[in-house]
């Protein structure tokens, strides 16, 4: 008696104590806060039974079963709960029996005289070792039978759920758990009715019984604290591989709490953003960091974000402390609460600065490569192009001495004069017109995306191209539809697309008789998205093994080709969104398609 009792009651004790840190520290709280209040109930009962044992006043042991109530009804609802966090059986069987156990106890702390179970005499049994201990003789109370309907209702109530459980697959649970607590009620109210009905001489053992509960949670609890143990293994060391794989592909991680606007960062990612690892960093210094160019951009995708909308992606450049800046690629995701109230955005940022690079030289190569085109293309149009030039120039100089011929006469023609001039200054504008375009195509610049109507590109590459036509004899027929849309594009460099494939389609042709020698040039709109340019010839088409390889790099049919000029228009017409693609006429010849989009999608 001096020993078991409060052994149970520290038992009980401790394990709550357990259960209720736990509670606090862990999301799922309500089997932990439930189990609590069950084991402190457990512990109050355990207290109870040993003042029991040990008065010898009947108003006292009365006292005490009323009392009892309250803990009785603790230990119902924190043991019914628990089992409830199970997530299977049936609620109102929950609820009734909860509802009807809690309800037997009230009517007995209220009244003076317990209506439950009321102690009519007590007898004072001698046990083991001659300790003398007090058994009460009750009277069952008219709230007794409610008390019972209550208890069985729990039972019937944690069995279909341990078997419902079982069904689920936690069969383990099922079995310890739902096991000793069915076992704490039966054994418990049955110890207790033959007590109460003096067919035992024997204490209550209500809190004895629980230790099967404790017992199968001890379990529960050893089991989970070396499964937490295993998983902190793992977890250390998938962080140690993680961490290893994010150093060698030089990835940061970091977190941002956003009701606290604190943001967590690995030391790689304070490294990509050169911020000391001591400093704390919150949203305004991140945005510090930033690039003031890109820092619009980046407030845009947060917001985007954090409406739930799409996840966190961007681009954009960081200004070092020592005046340089590095480019970051960041990912991340956020997490809502239950109301949908944006709580943490968690990430990934990889430097890109060397990716930047590459491309920014790429883009220069390609520029480089396709100036080189632009004059290998008009190294072809050289004699054609100072024959053009030599016909304005030509008349020039014809219209120059017929002036200096009249203005030798003692009375000069002034409107013939005048109208010489005049053509002189057309001649003029016509050479420099001819210059400008040269000058244009020869000279090195970037992609210039603008609003651009196509015919007016088609009638330019046409001027500069009829000469050479006429001198190869052949017939260059220029269409472009008259609704035709402005595209976006650079002038200059498609302007240099079209040179190289109808260039191409003339070289095509230099075996063709002269009355067969056609070169076919339109530009249709597509469909609402598109415009787009063929150049078709009539010559022999492209060898079958051919079409494939036609746009690769130094790949040529003819003889003194390099193979250059249409793997830098298809780069060309790619760096515009569109396609360049090559096929065989089915009448005759190949036909080359590109296109544009509109400069209005």
């Amino acid at each position: 008696m001096t020993i078991a009792w409060p052994m149970v009651t520290g038992a009980c004790l401790t394990l709550a104590s357990i259960h209720l840190r736990i509670a606090f520290g862990d999301t799922r709280r309500a089997p932990h806060a439930f189990f609590f209040l069950a084991a402190v109930a457990v512990a109050g009962i355990s207290v109870l039974e040993l003042a029991v044992l040990r008065t010898e006043d009947l108003e006292q042991c009365r006292s005490l079963l009323r009392w009892s109530a309250v803990p009785v009804a603790m230990m119902l609802i924190g043991v019914t709960g628990f089992a409830w966090s199970f997530g299977t059986g049936r609620p109102w069987l929950a609820l009734l029996g909860m509802s009807l156990g809690t309800i037997a106890q009230l009517p007995s702390f209220f009244s003076a005289v317990p209506l439950v179970r009321n102690p009519v005499a007590l007898r004072r049994v001698e046990g083991i070792g001659g300790v003398s201990y007090s058994v009460p003789q009750i009277a069952e109370g008219p709230w007794a039978v409610v008390e019972m309907a209550g208890v069985l209702l729990i039972i019937a109530f944690v069995t279909d759920a341990s078997v419902a459980l079982w069904k689920r697959g936690g069969r383990r649970r099922a079995a310890i758990v739902g096991g000793s607590i069915a076992f704490f009620f039966l054994s418990s109210r049955t110890q207790a009715f033959l007590v109460e009905s003096g067919r035992v001489q024997t204490p209550y053992f209500t809190s004895f019984t629980f230790l099967a509960v404790l017992i199968a949670m001890g379990h529960e609890l050893a089991g989970e604290v070396f499964r937490a143990a295993r998983l902190s293994r793992d977890l250390l060391e998938s962080e140690r591989r993680m961490d290893l794989a994010a150093r060698s592909a030089h990835l940061g991680f970091w977190t941002w709490d956003i009701a606290r606007d604190e943001i967590w960062a690995s030391d790689t990612a304070r490294s990509l953003f050169d911020v000391p690892p001591s400093e704390r960093v919150k949203i305004g210094r991140f945005v510090e960091t930033l690039h003031p160019e890109d820092r619009d951009g980046v407030k845009r995708a947060i917001d985007a974000a954090l409406s739930g909308s799409v996840d966190y992606e961007s681009e954009y450049r960081v200004v070092l402390r020592d005046g340089g800046h590095r480019w970051i690629d960041a990912r991340g995701r956020v997490e809502f609460d239950d109301r949908g109230k944006p709580v943490l955005m968690r990430g990934v940022l990889m430097d890109t600065t060397a990716r930047r690079l590459s491309e920014y030289e790429l883009q220069q190569l390609r520029g480089q490569l396709a100036h080189a085109g632009r004059v290998s293309t008009l190294g072809q149009l050289a004699s054609a192009l100072a024959h053009e030039l030599n016909q304005p120039l030509g008349a020039i100089l014809r219209n120059a001495e017929a002036a200096e011929l009249l203005l030798q006469q003692a009375t000069p023609d002034l409107e013939e004069l005048r109208a010489i001039l005049s053509d002189i200054r057309r001649d003029d504008q016509r050479a420099g017109e001819v210059i400008d375009r040269l000058r244009a195509l020869l000279k090195h610049r970037k992609i210039e995306s603008l609003p651009l109507p196509m015919a007016d590109v088609i009638n330019e590459v046409h001027a500069l191209v009829r000469a050479d036509a006429a001198a190869r004899d052949v017939n260059l027929e220029v269409y472009a539809a008259p609704d035709l849309p402005p595209v976006k594009g650079d002038r200059v460099h498609l302007q240099q697309v079209l040179l190289n494939l109808i260039i191409n389609a003339m070289d095509a042709l230099a075996d063709s008789p002269p009355g067969a020698r056609r070169v076919q040039v339109s530009a249709l709109r597509r469909n609402d998205a598109w415009v787009e340019v063929t150049v078709a010839d009539t010559g022999r088409g492209i060898a079958p093994g051919g079409l494939d390889h036609v746009f690769e790099a130094f790949y040529t049919t003819k003889a003194g080709g390099l193979g250059m000029g249409l793997p830098i228009s298809r780069t060309i017409i790619e760096a515009h969104g569109g396609r360049l693609v090559a096929e065989n006429r089915p009448e005759g010849g190949a036909i080359f398609r590109f296109t544009l989009a509109l400069a209005d999608t």
